[in-house]
């Protein structure tokens, strides 16, 4: 008997469970997750604006009005004089300094400059020396003059611009969307510059001993290439200093030589820029043009330095 009923029981069992397995794996059915549309980061999908990443041509002026020293000594058939402080010739005087620029894209840059100098002092010498055929002896009443002048060219390679959309000549671009302002331009831009430069220096002097009537004069001049280093750091400034829309530091100098007879150059610059408009600004800052020059019969090595005040024209 209870053989029997175990025989019923054993399939309604097996039967019981089969159900029970085929309703727990069933797939219910349900309604598809609602999914958010992928949205590609804003660096991705905002556009670079062409002032800020074109090959058009753009040109500079930069006039300005240089309050300028000579410093240095000098040889010429004797011993070393001091420039400046023995022969007089220390005041400061108002020159022309000028630099025309074209600039392509925003990596490269050629520039050509220049600059003329000059000063005459009167005085009673306060030394004994030669200076040339001039016998100069304590108390010779001296007349002195010294002209200087350059002119040169430079080519400028921005090899890294940080917070730009490129930021070398040669990665790719990536709008940087944090650092743009709402007209299109850079909030802060930075850039580092390597120069190759070919400078032409020319220098003169001469001392006239009324006293002893005894005049002599050199002149100098020599072509050298070198290079250098630089730096821009320009400052979106519209809206939050009035009339200003933006202020630039810039800094550079470098070295040159044409390796005869000791002849080199050492330049550099340092300046504050404020621009007005696109177009229009003003400048102040500080040059120095230190150069050695010789002929084997005369030798100047010293050079021209000072504040100077200009203007800024872009077009």
């Amino acid at each position: 008997m209870l053989v029997r009923a175990f025989s019923l029981a054993t399939p309604l069992i097996f039967a019981s469970a089969a159900q029970g397995q085929s309703e727990v794996f069933a797939a219910p059915a349900t309604t598809a997750p609602v999914t958010a549309p992928v949205t590609a980061p804003a660096s991705a999908t905002a556009a670079i604006d062409s002032s800020r990443d074109s090959d058009a041509l753009h040109f500079a002026l930069r006039p300005a009005l240089w309050m300028a020293r000579v410093r240095g000594d000098t040889t010429f058939g004797g011993g070393s004089m001091d420039v400046d402080d023995s022969l007089g010739l220390n005041g400061y005087e108002a020159t022309f300094n000028g630099e025309l620029s074209a600039s392509w894209g925003v990596f490269y840059e050629v520039m050509v400059d220049g600059w003329f100098f000059s000063t005459s002092a009167t005085l009673p010498s306060q030394i004994t020396g030669t200076f040339g055929s001039v016998n100069i002896a304590v108390g010779d009443q001296l007349a002195t003059e010294f002209a200087g002048a350059s002119a040169g060219g430079e080519f400028d390679v921005t090899l890294w611009q940080p917070f730009a959309d490129r930021k070398t000549p040669w990665s790719v671009a990536v709008p940087q969307v944090k650092n743009t302002t709402s007209t299109g331009g850079y909030k802060t831009d930075l850039r580092i510059k390597a120069i190759g430069s070919l400078r032409w220096y020319s220098a003169s002097m001469s001392v006239n001993d009324s006293t002893s009537a005894q005049s002599d004069s050199w002149a100098l001049s020599a072509l050298m290439p070198g290079i250098g280093f630089g730096f821009d750091l320009t400052f979106d400034t519209a809206g939050r200093i009035p009339l200003v829309q933006s202020v630039r530091l810039e800094a550079a100098g470098g070295v040159g030589s044409n390796f005869t007879d000791g002849q080199e150059f050492t330049f550099a610059r340092a300046g504050l820029s404020v621009m007005f408009s696109a177009t229009c600004g003003a400048e102040f800052g500080y040059r120095l043009e230190n150069f050695t020059l010789d002929n084997n019969s005369a030798n100047f090595d010293g050079g021209v330095q000072g504040l100077y005040l200009g203007a800024n024209f872009k077009f």
